[in-house]
């Protein structure tokens, strides 16, 4: 029984260098540096889903989320929960246009192999469509 629960206790732990990944990931998505921040994720099964987007992907991905590159003043962490090959965090993305803005996010994902396998984004869309809506002159 004792051998049992040692089993449960080292399965829920965080596997090694799984918040590590994620923090180098974040980081490159902070600096801006797109390319580096790619190199977190796996070549091969890749998967990701928000309310704005899903795919399977990496290249793809990238590109979508480096849109908000330019205007991308911050990103802080405000927690972090890892699990096995798990990890969640919630982020707030701070950006600036004609006002700045603070975006909450939460980001669960799945680490194989040393690299991002998945990522489940959750986020209000609302504020983020309304970044990019252009308003036509009549």
């Amino acid at each position: 029984m004792a051998q049992e629960k040692f089993r449960l206790r080292k399965r829920l732990a965080a596997e090694p260098g799984v918040e590590e990944i994620l923090h180098a990931w974040l980081d490159a998505i902070a600096d801006r540096d797109f390319d580096r921040a790619r190199r977190y994720l796996a070549d091969t099964g890749f998967e990701h889903r928000s309310p704005i987007s899903h795919g399977d992907d990496a290249d793809a991905y990238i590109a979508d989320i480096s849109r908000v590159g330019a205007i991308l003043e911050s990103v802080e962490t405000r927690k972090v929960f890892a699990r096995g090959n798990e990890v969640c965090v919630v982020v707030d993305y701070v950006t600036h246009m004609d006002k700045r803005r603070v975006t909450p996010a939460v980001h669960l994902m799945r680490i194989d192999r040393g690299k991002i396998a998945a990522i489940e984004t959750f986020f209000d869309a609302r504020s983020y469509a309304e970044m990019f809506t252009v308003e036509k002159d009549e």
